[in-house]
């Protein structure tokens, strides 16, 4: 097996960090949409908003509950795929985001 030379962002950042954000790409975390239909572990798939599932996508883009959170983290509206996929700089805002929203993913 080959040594990666030269490392891009995702692989730069902590392990904390890097399974995080793999969480959330895949969709296999403990957010409640996944836990519930998979294992039945959450009595239900929807968020504490009561809006909808509570999936990846809704607590980084529409969550009401997590509103102020978001704000401080991503002042103006940012792309979800930025937010997953994006510079070291973004996913390092997204693992921020997560960790001051108190989430467990």
């Amino acid at each position: 097996m080959r040594l990666r030379t030269n490392r891009d962002d995702y692989h730069t950042m902590s392990r904390e960090q890097q399974v995080n954000l793999i969480r959330l790409r895949t969709g296999h975390n403990r957010l409640n949409a996944h836990m519930n239909r998979k294992f039945k572990l959450a009595p239900s798939p929807t968020c504490a908003c009561r809006q909808e599932d509570q999936t990846a996508e809704h607590i980084l883009q529409r969550c009401p509950i997590l509103d102020e959170e978001r704000k401080e983290v991503w002042p103006s509206p940012t792309p979800l795929q930025t937010k997953l996929y994006g510079s070291r700089q973004e996913l390092e805002k997204t693992t921020t985001f997560i960790t001051s929203a108190g989430l467990i993913v």
